[in-house]
């Protein structure tokens, strides 16, 4: 019996640690859809958390409208993203509504996002794999420009580290 519950405890840590093909993926983003005079930079933190950064080189202002934005997972489902101040900053209740970002004419506006569906799994310090490893996720933000809504569009690759 103890060996049983050895073999158990090596298999369940082997998972959690990525020895039995679960390994951790390092999501790799490119940009697909630019928008004129709005420099858009995505990059991967760690479990789960993404960091965007925003150059508004606009005339006017701008609108990072949150939920309006979406992640496709690799599995074709839509991911709500929700906005976080810092990287540790996970919000205790998910509101309905996420208050829009405005960025001013030559501002630079950083922040951080998680998607909703694996935000507890980023809380806790497990970064999500994707659902499947041959296939790319999406990731669309949109912004209000001049009252006309506008999607930066990029793609993310998972890589195997290694």
């Amino acid at each position: 019996m103890t060996k049983f519950l050895t073999i158990l405890a090596v298999l369940a840590l082997a998972g959690c640690t990525g020895l039995l093909g679960s390994t951790k993926h390092q999501p790799v983003i490119t940009e697909l859809k630019a928008i004129s005079q709005v420099s858009v930079n995505v990059s991967y933190k760690a479990d789960g958390v993404y960091q965007v950064r925003v150059d508004n080189d606009q005339p006017d202002k701008i609108i990072l409208e949150w939920d309006s934005s979406a992640y496709l997972n690799t599995g074709g489902e839509t991911v709500r993203l929700i906005q976080m101040d810092n990287a540790e900053a996970f919000p205790d209740d998910v509101r309905m509504a996420q208050t829009q970002s405005f960025i001013a004419p030559g501002e630079r506006f950083k922040t951080f996002f998680v998607g909703e569906s694996w935000m507890d799994y980023a809380r806790r310090g497990v970064t999500p794999r994707p659902k499947t490893r041959e296939g790319k996720a999406m990731l669309f933000l949109a912004f209000d420009i001049k009252g006309k809504r506008m999607y930066w569009k990029g793609e993310i690759a998972f890589v195997s580290p290694g």
